[in-house]
């Protein structure tokens, strides 16, 4: 729970860094208690023999201070030999450097691992330098001094003593420290309880700070019980492990956990475009009320990928669909819905940018094997340019394949079975709900009629051969509606050029042949042979009556005419005028009733039972009978 809190803190940018020497051991640097057998080892024997070794670095250093009769100069050669000496690793600093949220770090260590790899970095050691600092760099206080001014260097009892006096405590710079503890949360890493400065220090802390600070944290592989209950006592949270291992946990959780908080009001923009920097990429923000919101993510290396990442909890029912789809044996995309979403991840360079809660559903669509824009050359002398193809493959079993063909407004289905030495092919189109034009269907129907006729072809990519067909399939005469559907889309360009329109929205799974042929009747001005069974009409007029039965009813009729309803054609409607129905053949079946005036009905059929439909602009037709 502690390490989920301070690492919640500090995704909230909330926490001062506090570092001691356990920071720079694995640089090879001395920790105090090393340090301090440092001191004593390289004194001479006489001198050995006037001072008594102990741990305790202030202490010691004060013993050697005064032996040396108030010179520092052996203190402060040893410092440089030990703290200027190339560090054996850096890959903890390095990653400090690459994490932007602590706006203030605060160090005891005289070594300069901090800022060395750290250009986003103002580094603070006096007064003078605090109001030079840039407030929108991190602030580096070093407060016990560095080798860059030897004589500002806090190390002998005497030291601390002046510099927890109370004219020191006043100063622009310890007041800006202690600013900066009181207004955030304190992590102390680094450090031992065993050194007799920290608690020192804390105690100066907790005094100065009152009641009423913040949250404070400890790290460190080991506390013993007396020191664990002072820290408890004063409200310190202690956590277990080494600083190495806290930076890189801290660093892996901000990597997963810091980008998608933003949007919540955690965090600044300034630091994350910071973060984002240090870890070569770049991100663009924008602000909405609190929030801050991340896009147009580009990587500063080159690495531009990217992924998806997610959890799906399934239902028995249907995770062998979504298995199959996944592991190529359909075509078939994934939709998740509702209750199997799970976790949901867009990540960069192992950045996890956004994790998504209110995804309603989730639609993951295949990526073609191939896709380009290839040149189509038939035997014949027929060429296609630039024309786009995506190819698909699935594998339902180790005996059967299927190729999806995606051409502009159609899909083909090649399914291969194999069965010994004898292949069955089995061939499907289906066209897009909407095919946008009538040269997608043309073209598309005019390269089909004559792979169906086996006229041989090859595609090109970059003017490079790519594909020769090879199949010595033999197709029936109109295999796959191949002539009929051009014809169909040849009619309609027709229809498109006598009215000035445009077709946009084809739907073939509907193809309406007796409309477009009525249209085109209407348009070549040519009469349509239809079925005709019988018409009925009476007649109250006796002149009416005596021409009709003249030459016995038989002879060329006009049946019906009238005003013909417009014509709806995908999406488009048509008006083609005046429907009349005529009777080339006609005759009247009933004419001997009529002659005996035993009925007023009459009966009107054709020797053929043909009627013939012509569509005029006027409402009349002349017909010779």
């Amino acid at each position: 729970m502690g390490k989920e809190r301070i690492f919640e803190l500090i995704r909230k940018e909330e926490v001062v860094l506090f570092v001691g020497a356990g920071m720079s051991m694995y640089a090879g640097y001395p920790s105090g208690a090393v340090l301090s057998k440092i001191f004593y080892n390289n004194l001479s024997k006489d001198q050995k023999s006037d001072i008594e070794f102990t741990a305790d670095l202030p202490r010691l250093a004060n013993d050697i201070y005064y032996l040396n009769g108030g010179n520092k100069n052996y203190l402060f050669q040893i410092l440089k030999r030990e703290f200027q000496r190339d560090p054996i690793s850096t890959e903890t600093h390095k990653l400090l450097a690459k994490i932007p949220h602590f706006k203030t770090i605060i160090t005891t260590n005289y070594d300069t691992l901090i800022e060395s790899f750290n250009k986003n970095v103002e580094v603070i050691r006096r007064s003078k330098d605090y109001p030079l600092a840039n407030s929108k760099k991190q602030l580096l206080f070093k407060i016990h001094g560095d080798l860059s001014d030897p004589e500002r260097i806090i190390l002998t009892n005497s030291d601390y003593n002046n510099y927890f006096s109370s004219a020191q405590e006043d100063t622009v710079f310890w007041n800006a420290v202690k600013d900066k503890l009181a207004s955030n949360h304190v992590l102390f890493i680094g450090y031992s309880m065993e050194d007799s400065n920290i608690q020192v220090m804390l105690d100066k802390i907790v005094k100065q700070l009152g009641e009423n600070r913040k949250e404070m944290f400890f790290i460190a592989p080991r506390v013993s019980a007396p020191k664990q209950k002072y820290l408890q006592r004063n409200n310190i949270t202690v956590l277990r492990g080494t600083g190495e291992e806290f930076i890189k946990e801290c660093f892996e959780d901000l990597k997963l956990n810091y980008f998608p908080n933003l949007d919540k009001g955690h965090g600044t923009a300034d630091t994350a475009l910071n973060f984002a920097n240090s870890n070569l990429f770049h991100l663009e923000i924008s602000k909405k009320n609190k929030s801050v919101i991340i896009n147009n993510v580009k990587s500063l290396d080159g690495d531009n990928s990217y992924k998806i990442n997610f959890k799906i909890h399934l239902p028995n029912e249907k995770r062998d669909n979504v298995l199959n789809s996944l592991h190529g044996k359909d075509f078939n995309d994934i939709l998740l819905e509702g209750d199997a979403l799970g976790e949901f991840n867009y990540i960069v360079k192992d950045f996890r940018i956004k994790n998504y809660d209110d995804i309603k559903n989730l639609l993951i669509k295949k990526l073609p094997s191939y896709s380009g824009l290839v040149d189509i050359v038939f035997d014949d002398g027929f060429e296609v340019d630039n024309y786009k193809i995506e190819l698909y493959r699935a594998d339902p079993s180790d005996f059967e394949h299927h190729l999806k063909i995606v051409v502009k407004g159609f899909e083909i289905i090649i399914k291969f079975k194999t069965s010994g030495d004898y292949t069955q092919l089995d061939i499907n189109i289906a066209p897009e709900k909407n095919i946008k034009s009538c040269n997608q269907g043309i073209l598309f129907y005019e390269i089909l009629t004559r792979i169906v006729a086996e006229k041989k072809f090859k595609a090109f990519e970059n003017n490079k051969l790519i594909y020769t067909y090879l199949f010595d399939k033999k197709f029936e005469e109109d295999a796959l509606s191949a002539k009929q559907l051009k014809e169909y889309f040849l009619k309609l360009k027709k229809i498109e050029k006598h009215f000035d329109v445009r077709f946009s929205k084809i739907d073939l799974r509907e193809p309406k042949e007796n409309f477009v042929e009525t249209i085109i009747a209407y348009i070549d001005k040519i009469q349509l042979k239809r079925q005709f069974n019988e018409f009925k009409f009476k007649i109250v007029n006796k002149d009416k009556l005596d021409y009709l039965t003249k030459n016995n009813g038989e002879g060329k009729l006009l049946v019906m005419s009238g005003k013909y309803p417009p014509i709806d054609l995908h999406g488009l409607q048509f008006d083609i005028g005046y429907l009349h129905k005529m009777l080339k053949d006609g005759y009247i079946a009933n004419i001997e009733e009529l002659k005996a005036n035993k009925t007023t009905e009459i009966k009107v059929k054709s020797r053929t039972n043909t009627v013939y439909h012509q569509f005029t602009d006027g409402e009349s037709i002349i017909s010779q009978g």
